[in-house]
């Protein structure tokens, strides 16, 4: 008889320690948990104050000088008795070719305001007195809880909007220039005896169109203002011992294989490993923010060891800093490098072993890490 009061005296205190600790309600057989710290959760965004725009620069159009032999005068024959009889003629060329002008149209921007949610609208249970004249013996039985519920917070901020885009217009106007010469033909020949009179040229400068004028384009970047949002209240929620049970599958908090591979001897990371990483653990680690990850990394015993073992921490720091990349705070990861000194088989220095013994001691793991 005293025996079994003991043991009814030490289920009875077993039960009082575990509602003291306040473990996870009403658990079912191989369920699993981690305990995370409530935070207040904010987050920092960017708010475009002035959005993009182009703006645009006329580059006017360049020229070279060169020089042209023109023939002013013909070679003919003149006789002695009677002289070649000539007329003048006057020829126009083009010595300036013309080019493009440009008006440019400037941007126009309005000032106005638009309205944001800074923190979100929540409802809890807060407690009331309780119910005057109440006299039951029972603990709780005469509180007063309400469910009350807080409305948004809103924040006006003063933006630019674009009402005309900067453009500009093309202009074709007649600023050729020309050059008259004049110069002498034959109107009748020499007659009796021939005497040979040369040709005459003269040179001219003529400046030739290189480039036209053309329109270049620089981007204005928008002009971007930090705002503070909250996204997780802390005092919306009605636990006071600071932490949270999170249910979690069992298998991850067991060292689990991210199946990827990295070129012999580096640690960078290839197309489709960063697909597995993506699909493995990028998608866990964004649906559930309150999970910590431990990354490690192991390789075979081939090279020398004090190689291996740094390898091993580049190819772990290359998943974190991935992930990092992908937006996920590096305060939730950890990681190690192992080397060649958790080998799963017996492959070892100088141990005669196939490539796919090899393979099994080159892995990369991660498993779950409570707050």
């Amino acid at each position: 008889m005293r025996i079994l009061t003991f043991f009814l005296l030490l289920s009875l205190l077993a039960g009082a320690n575990l509602a003291a600790q306040n473990y996870p309600p009403n658990p079912e057989p191989g369920d699993c948990y981690i305990r995370c710290p409530i935070e207040e959760i904010t987050e920092v965004a960017k708010v475009v104050v002035t959005p993009s725009y182009m703006e645009y620069k006329v580059v006017p159009a360049e020229y070279k000088t060169v020089e042209e032999r023109i023939l002013v005068k013909e070679a003919s024959k003149r006789f002695e008795y009677v002289p070649a009889v000539y007329r003048e003629v006057i020829d126009t060329i083009m010595v300036e070719e013309p080019y493009s002008t440009y008006t440019l149209q400037p941007v126009e921007t309005i000032d106005t305001f638009e309205i944001f949610e800074i923190q979100p609208a929540y409802s809890r249970f807060e407690s009331r007195p309780a119910i005057d004249g109440c006299t039951s013996p029972i603990p709780g039985e005469c509180d007063v809880i309400c469910y009350v519920h807080y409305p948004a917070v809103t924040k006006t901020i003063p933006v630019r909007k674009i009402i005309t885009k900067p453009t500009f217009i093309q202009q074709h106007p007649p600023n050729e220039r020309y050059r008259t010469v004049k110069r002498q033909v034959i109107e009748t020949p020499a007659t009796i005896r021939e005497i040979e009179i040369p040709a005459e040229y003269t040179t001219i400068q003529k400046r030739v169109l290189v480039k036209d004028a053309t329109v270049d384009s620089v981007e204005i970047k928008p002009e971007l203002r930090e705002e503070v949002f909250l996204v997780r209240d802390r005092s919306a929620d009605p636990s006071t011992e600071g932490y949270e049970w999170k249910k979690i599958e069992c298998a991850l908090l067991d060292f689990n294989i991210l199946p990827i591979f990295y070129p012999v001897n580096s640690a960078a990371l290839t197309a489709q490993s960063k697909s597995v990483i993506d699909e493995k653990l990028l998608k866990l680690m964004l649906k559930r923010p309150e999970l910590r990850v431990e990354i490690n990394s192991h390789t075979d015993s081939r090279a020398s060891d004090a190689f291996n073992l740094d390898l091993s921490k580049r190819r772990a720091q290359a998943v974190v800093d991935y992930l990092v990349s992908r937006g996920v705070k590096r305060s939730r990861l950890e990681y190690n490098g192992y080397g060649e000194t958790q080998l799963v088989n017996h492959c070892g220095n100088g141990v005669d072993c196939t490539e796919e013994q090899h393979a099994q001691n080159r892995r990369t793991e991660f498993r779950v890490l409570p707050r």
